[in-house]
């Protein structure tokens, strides 16, 4: 697909539409003549312009995995600064979409489906720390996507870092996704985006494992039946965010918990080490070339 149709599949790039504003660039909506959507992002000019472009290039173009969004195409305007990638359109939007506007006493996420979008994430952040032995570097609601059943793919690579496991200091990377992934759960059982939720979060932080926790889980959460299950949801995030960081879990060590919150699976509970990684984990290599599109803009 031409730099041309992409314009004209996004009504020129028009904002109204807009899918996503990330650090990186603009995602639209594009409609194809066919009736097929289309998420095309729009890279902004900046000195690391490239460095973003081929690093989400070299990670969604090579691997697949059910919880990684999947780069279909990508564009370079030869004459001019544009980079864009085209992704498979997600029509359940950003996660942060479903966290916004929630009042005292319903959340748009309801149980157990807050548990199924955060046992995704936990999966392709598991795949990526201990198969890829990559960081993402800025998990948030904002760079989630949610297909139609509402499975979560994640997005946004252009900071990701693919790390050499015997140098020293590459823990501080594992831990700071998993720190914002705790961050995640908090949105996700609360019904509301970070910024919404600080007083709760820093009273959890300031009064670590407290017996209170209860307090701040969005009450629409709160039934008979679920009680346990939201519990453990809230333990684990309290565990991400754990103030020193190298006392934080491993992704492996979170997925396990929360696989064990939803299918309640002692199987779950045996030790597992990354040479033993279920097939879950594994990003496979795509068979698929991703299509460059080089244009020539004519005069």
């Amino acid at each position: 697909m031409s730099f041309i149709k992409l314009c004209e599949a996004t009504n020129y790039f028009n904002f109204d539409n807009a899918i996503g504003v990330g650090m990186t660039g603009i995602m639209y909506k594009a409609t194809l003549p066919n009736g097929l959507f289309l998420a095309v992002k729009r890279l902004y000019y900046s000195p690391d312009l490239d460095n973003h472009f081929e690093t989400e290039i070299k990670i969604l173009g090579r691997y697949n995995h059910r919880n990684i969004v999947p780069l279909l195409g990508f564009c370079i305007e030869e004459k001019g600064k544009d980079r864009i990638l085209v992704y498979q359109y997600m029509s359940r939007g950003k996660l942060s979409d479903w966290l916004s506007d929630c009042d005292a006493t319903s959340t748009k996420l309801g149980w157990p489906l807050v548990t199924r979008i955060a046992l995704g994430v936990a999966r392709g952040l598991c795949c990526l720390h201990h198969s890829l032995h990559m960081v993402h570097l800025s998990i948030s609601s904002e760079c989630i996507l949610l297909e139609e059943n509402f499975e979560p793919r994640i997005s946004n690579f252009g900071g990701a870092v693919f790390l050499n496991i015997h140098d020293k200091g590459t823990d501080k990377g594992f831990e700071k996704d998993v720190y914002d992934f705790g961050i995640l759960i908090f949105e996700l059982i609360e019904g509301k985006k970070f910024d919404q939720i600080i007083q709760s979060f820093r009273n959890i932080n300031n009064n670590h494992g407290s017996a209170g926790f209860f307090s701040a889980i969005h009450e629409s959460l709160i039934e008979r039946k679920y009680e346990d299950e939201v519990s453990a949801l809230f333990r684990t995030a309290v565990d991400c965010v754990h103030p020193f960081p190298h006392q934080r879990p491993t992704m492996l060590e979170v997925y396990r918990k929360l696989s064990n919150v939803w299918e309640g699976d002692e199987l779950r509970q045996q030790s597992l080490t990354p040479d033993q990684l279920p097939e879950l984990f594994s990003a496979t290599i795509s068979r698929d070339e991703i299509v460059e599109v080089t244009l020539q803009i004519q005069n």
